[in-house]
């Protein structure tokens, strides 16, 4: 879908993310040449064999931090976790991430704005 805001270029894009290690997964990175808003994050603990905690992480490329914006979130089998009202602004490099403590099987949606330089 293609879009303007604020008389740039833009479009809107979901992206998905599939952990089934212990790993950190990036599950958005926004490009270099533009801004992104995250309007959306959907977490759900799908076919694992039970609980799982999560933790949502934001990277700020231009400081070299990561925000845990949520940690150690339990979800039960079949759980989902949504930020519906979520409202990010990402700049070049940064990310959204997420870590399971557990081996199982978590899934991710973001869906971002993201508004091109000119």
């Amino acid at each position: 879908m293609t879009l303007n805001s604020q008389g740039r270029p833009a479009r809107k894009r979901s992206v998905y993310g599939h952990n089934t290690g212990t790993a950190v997964e990036d599950i958005y990175t926004c490009p270099p040449n533009c801004s992104a808003e995250v309007n959306y994050i959907l977490i759900a603990n799908g076919a694992s064999s039970g609980n799982n905690d999560v933790t949502v992480k934001w990277y700020v490329a231009a400081d070299t931090y990561t925000s845990n914006f949520l940690s150690d979130k339990n979800l039960t089998h079949d759980a989902i976790h949504e930020f519906a009202q979520i409202q990010l602004v990402l700049s070049p490099g940064d990310k959204i991430q997420v870590q399971p403590a557990q081996a199982g099987h978590i899934d991710s949606i973001v869906t971002v704005t993201e508004i091109f330089s000119v």
